[in-house]
C-alpha cells in the first residue's frame, strides 16, 4: 500500500521533483497542473510522491502519450542524508536511466532492429537502450560500449519471444548485490511493461551473484522497443482504455448476476452480446477468473505462458505479455474494484470470480493435502475459444 505523504515543514517534495525534471530534461518542457508537459512530443509526465519521510523517498512517474498503447510507469526509491537529497536522487535516477532511453527513442538515436513473430505475422521493431546507471561500487571490467549492451545481449532472445503487436514495449532491468556482516542480498528484476518476469529476473539475479562486491553495487537500465507500422489495437489510447473499462465492467456484472447453476455457454453468450466484441468477451470470460485467483494467492508461482485453441484447432502457446488485452483487462478490473463501483458487493464479485477459476480449483486440492503453497508452481492453462475469436 502507498503510505501517506508526510510533509516536513514547508518543504514540498512534489515541487522539488517537478522543478528538477523541468530544469534538467534535455527537451523543451513546462510545468502545468503538477505535471511536466512536453509539447513537441505530445507527452505528459505526472510524478507522484508515494513515500517521503526523513531521509527516504519513493517517487512514481507516469508518462502519457498518444504514441503509447497505455501510460508508462517508473518507480524510483532512494535514501539520502536528508529528504531533499533522497528526492533529488530519485529525480536523477529517473532522468539518467528511464528518460535517457525515451530521449534516444524520440530522437531516433542508436536504434537496433529486431524481428518477432506473433500469431502467424512478422513484426519489425527498433530497440533503444538507456544508459546503464550504476550506484555503489563499479563492477564493470568491460569496455563502455560493451557494458551498455550487456543486458540486451543477455536477454534479447527471451525478450523478443514476449513481443506481440504493441506500439511500444518497455523493459526495466535492475540488479543489486549487497554484502552485510553476516549475509549477502542479491536482487535481479526484469519488468516488461511494468509486469515482472520471474524467468528473466532469475537470469539477472544469477548475473549479479557473480559480482565481486565488498559492500554494495547496483545497476539499472531500460529498453524501449518500438514497432514499425504497428496495427491499431481497439483498446489503446485514452478513449480505448475507457471503452475497455466499460466493457470489463459489463463482464463483471454478468459474472455477478449469474446463477450458480447457469450453463457456461449461456453466460458466455450473454457476455458476447453485451460487450459487442466476441474476442474481448471470450478473454474476459476466460482470463478474469484466473487473474483474480492468482491475485488472491500471490505466493504460488504461475507460468508466463498460456495455451489457446481457437475453433478446436491445435493449441498455440503465447506469452501473456504478447496478448494485447490480458494485463489491461486485469488492470481495468482492479481499478473498478478500487473505485467502489460495486459498492458492498465488491468482495462478493471478487470471490465469485475466484471460485470459477481453474487456478483456484488446483490450489484448493493442494491446500486440502496440507501442502505449502510457496512450493507450488502451476502449469500453463489451456483456453478454448470459439470460431471468430481473434488473438490480438
Amino acid at each position: 500500500m502507498i503510505s501517506r505523504i508526510e510533509q516536513h515543514h514547508q518543504y514540498d517534495p512534489l515541487k522539488r521533483v517537478l522543478e528538477g525534471i523541468h530544469e534538467f530534461l534535455e527537451v523543451k518542457n513546462g510545468i502545468q497542473n503538477n505535471s511536466i508537459v512536453i509539447p513537441d512530443w505530445e507527452m505528459t509526465i505526472k510524478p507522484q510522491v508515494e513515500q517521503f519521510k526523513d531521509n527516504f523517498a519513493v517517487i512514481g512517474f507516469h508518462l502519457f502519450s498518444s504514441y503509447f498503447d497505455s501510460p508508462l510507469y517508473e518507480c524510483c526509491a532512494s535514501t539520502g542524508k536528508d529528504g531533499d537529497l533522497a528526492v533529488g536522487s530519485c529525480v536523477g535516477s529517473f532522468l539518467f536511466a528511464f528518460m535517457n532511453g525515451i530521449v534516444q527513442m524520440k530522437n531516433g538515436e542508436n536504434g537496433k532492429p529486431v524481428t518477432s513473430e506473433f500469431n502467424g505475422k512478422t513484426h519489425k521493431w527498433q530497440v533503444y537502450n538507456s544508459d546503464l546507471v550504476g550506484m555503489g561500487e563499479n563492477v564493470n571490467s568491460e569496455e563502455e560500449d560493451t557494458v551498455a549492451l550487456k543486458y540486451w545481449g543477455m536477454l534479447k532472445d527471451e525478450i523478443v519471444k514476449r513481443l506481440g503487436n504493441q506500439k511500444l514495449c518497455y523493459v526495466k532491468i535492475f540488479a543489486s548485490h549487497a554484502v552485510g556482516k553476516d549475509d549477502e542480498q542479491v536482487i535481479g528484476e526484469v519488468r516488461i511493461n511494468d509486469v515482472p518476469s520471474r524467468e528473466l529476473s532469475e537470469v539477472v539475479k544469477k548475473h549479479a551473484e557473480k559480482w565481486n562486491v565488498r559492500q554494495f553495487a547496483s545497476q539499472k537500465q531500460f529498453f524501449f522497443i518500438k514497432q514499425e507500422n504497428a496495427e491499431p489495437c481497439p483498446y489503446s489510447g485514452e478513449n480505448g482504455r475507457a471503452l475497455l473499462k466499460t466493457r470489463v465492467k459489463n463482464a463483471l456484472e454478468i459474472f455477478n448476476n449469474a446463477n450458480a447453476d447457469e450453463p457456461l455457454n449461456d453466460l458466455l453468450e450473454k457476455m458476447e452480446n453485451s460487450l459487442g466484441d466476441i474476442s474481448l468477451a471470450n478473454e474476459c470470460f476466460s482470463f478474469l477468473p484466473e487473474i483474480c485467483a492468482e491475485h488472491a494467492f500471490p505466493q504460488v508461482q504461475y507460468p508466463e505462458i498460456v495455451q489457446i485453441s481457437v475453433d478446436g484447432k491445435k493449441p498455440e502457446t503465447f506469452y501473456r505479455n504478447q496478448l494485447a488485452e490480458f494485463y489491461p483487462i486485469g488492470q481495468a478490473m482492479f481499478e473498478l474494484f478500487s473505485s467502489g463501483v460495486f459498492g458492498e458487493e465488491t468482495n462478493d464479485v471478487y470471490r465469485k470470480l475466484i471460485a470459477r477459476s481453474a487456478t483456484y480449483s488446483g490450489i484448493y486440492q493442494h491446500q486440502k493435502n496440507g501442502e505449502n503453497l510457496e512450493d507450488l508452481a502451476t502449469t500453463a492453462l489451456l483456453f478454448s475459444f470459439p470460431k471468430g475469436v481473434e488473438i490480438r
